[in-house]
């Protein structure tokens, strides 16, 4: 069952939020909070899986409440879901290492899918943000992309491109004939050997040598 933490100051989208989470398949809503600093109260006694974020909030806004959350609680996966859709916030959150950034009109199935992904370390973002993770990566001073020269093995290729490709762990495990334990083991090993601080950060860094394909991030279905 997958613990998941909704962080919005709406009263009103919060329980609609929560109804709609805990309707989906091994999922339940455990921590509701209106801003950043009630949040990390409350996960002082209640662990979470997954986190959606709101970026507007009182008190301690999104940004602030991302930087927290990376420090304290580095296995929680942040899912961004707000009404922002400017490029330069777009930009902000994803050099912050956000797994996933949607706008409030997402369908609900595809919600759920993109919560899944991130799950399974993957990461998710909504197809329209194609341009601007483009973008990101054209930029010299974008802080997911490391500049130095790396040399990975076939089998790390494969690993971050099926993953680019939104795949789980034991689908990727399946495409290449080996244990969803050496497919997570592959990821952590990924991220320690060259020092990623996410396997977000690994794709990037592919997509802008042009290891993968650009186009694997959120491939057509």
């Amino acid at each position: 069952m997958l613990r998941i933490a909704i962080t919005d100051d709406h009263i009103l989208f919060r329980k609609s939020l929560e109804l709609l989470i805990n309707s989906f398949r091994n999922m339940q809503v455990v921590v509701k909070a209106s801003n950043g600093i009630e949040l990390l109260e409350k996960l002082q006694t209640t662990p979470v899986d997954i986190l959606l974020l709101d970026l507007q909030m009182p008190e301690m806004d999104g940004f602030e409440t991302c930087q927290k959350i990376k420090e304290l609680y580095p296995k929680i996966k942040i899912l961004v879901l707000t009404l922002m859709n400017e490029t330069d916030t777009i930009k902000k959150v994803v050099n912050m290492g956000v797994q996933g950034y949607f706008t409030k009109n997402t369908p609900p199935k595809e919600l759920e899918d993109a919560i899944w992904k991130l799950e399974n370390n993957g990461f998710y973002f909504e197809k329209s943000l194609s341009a601007v993770v483009n973008e990101i990566l054209n930029n010299p001073d974008s802080k997911s992309i490391e500049q130095k020269e790396i040399c990975f093995t076939e089998r790390e290729i494969e690993i971050i491109s099926l993953t680019a490709q939104g795949l789980k762990a034991k689908e990727i495990a399946d495409t290449l004939s080996i244990s969803t334990r050496t497919v997570n083991t592959h990821k952590q090993n990924i991220q320690q050997k060259y020092h990623f601080d996410s396997m977000i950060s690994a794709i990037l860094y592919c997509i802008h040598h042009k290891i993968i394909d650009f186009n694997t991030l959120n491939p057509e279905k």
